[in-house]
C-alpha cells in the first residue's frame, strides 16, 4: 500500500466516528439535490467510490434498483453498514475497495458517484477512468466534491490549510480542472451546479480531530488570510468564531 493510502487509512480510521455523526458532512439536502441532478433511473444499478458512512448510497438506493459502496477504510464501512440496517435497504451493501482499481468488471454499472473524497485521490485522473471503465455504455460518472478558487494563488494557499488540517487531503481541484479532467477522460454531456455551504473552524476541527498545534496554526492562517481573500473561502470573524464558506460543486459527464 502507498504512503498516501497509509494516510488515508489512518485518518479516516480516527475520523470515523466524528465524520459519521456530522450533520455538516452528512449533508442529507444537497446530497439529495445532488441525486436529483443526476437523474437516476429505478432500473439503475449504482456504485458508490469511496462511500465512507455511506450517506450517498443510502440515497441513491431509495430510488434504484441495487447499490453498491466501497471504501478502503474498514472502520467507514462498518459506520455505512449500521447506517444501512437503520434504514432498511435490502438493495444496498458495501464492501472494501480501493478506488485505484475498483474490482468490478467493465460495464457493470449505469451510474458511478463518489462523493467528498476526489480530493483525497493523489491519481485523480487515473481514479476518473476507472470509474468509466466500470460504467456502461451511455452511463454517468457523477461526483460531489469541495472546489477551490480558479486563482492559482488563492487555490494553492486552501489546500495548503486543508492539508494542515488532515494529512490525507491532497488536492481540492476548480470547477474548471474538474471540466477539463472530465473532458480528457472522454466523457460528454458534461453538467455542473455549484452551491456554498457555511462552516466554522472549530467544527471542521471536530471532524478531523486536529490537535491544539494545527488548530492554533490553522486558525492564525485562517485570520491572516482575511484581507483580499487570499484563500477564496471568505474567511470572516463572528464574534470570537472564525467563519468561512466551502463551495461544492456536483460534475456528471456520460460515457460515450
Amino acid at each position: 500500500m502507498s504512503q498516501e493510502k497509509k494516510r488515508i487509512l489512518e485518518e479516516f480510521t480516527k475520523q470515523a466516528d466524528s465524520y459519521a455523526n456530522s450533520a455538516v458532512i452528512a449533508a442529507e439536502q444537497a446530497r439529495l439535490g445532488f441525486m436529483l441532478f443526476v437523474e437516476p433511473h429505478s432500473t439503475d444499478r449504482v456504485l458508490d467510490v469511496a462511500t465512507g458512512p455511506g450517506f450517498l448510497a443510502l440515497i441513491f438506493a431509495e430510488k434504484t434498483e441495487e447499490v453498491v459502496g466501497i471504501d478502503l477504510t474498514p472502520a467507514m464501512l462498518e459506520r455505512a453498514e449500521t447506517n444501512r440496517l437503520k434504514r432498511k435497504l435490502n438493495n444496498l451493501r458495501f464492501q472494501e475497495g480501493d478506488a485505484e482499481s475498483l474490482p468490478f468488471p467493465d460495464c457493470s454499472f449505469d451510474i458511478v458517484t463518489c462523493g467528498s473524497a476526489f480530493h483525497h485521490f493523489p491519481d485523480t485522473h487515473h481514479v476518473l477512468n476507472e470509474m468509466s471503465r466500470v460504467a456502461k455504455k451511455n452511463g454517468k460518472i457523477a461526483i460531489l466534491d469541495i472546489i477551490t478558487s480558479e486563482n492559482p494563488e488563492k487555490a494553492e494557499l486552501h489546500n495548503q490549510l486543508e492539508r494542515w488540517r488532515d494529512p490525507s487531503h491532497t488536492r481540492n481541484l476548480s470547477l474548471g480542472e474538474f471540466e477539463l479532467l472530465f473532458e480528457r477522460a472522454g466523457l460528454q454531456n458534461i453538467r455542473t451546479a455549484r452551491y456554498d455551504t457555511p462552516r466554522e473552524l472549530n467544527e471542521w476541527f471536530e471532524i478531523s480531530r486536529s490537535p491544539p498545534d494545527v488548530r492554533e496554526r490553522v486558525q492564525k492562517a485562517f485570520i491572516d488570510s482575511i484581507p483580499g481573500d487570499s484563500t477564496g473561502l471568505n474567511v470572516h470573524l463572528q464574534g470570537e468564531h472564525v467563519s468561512f464558506t466551502h463551495t461544492f460543486a456536483w460534475i456528471v459527464g456520460s460515457k460515450s
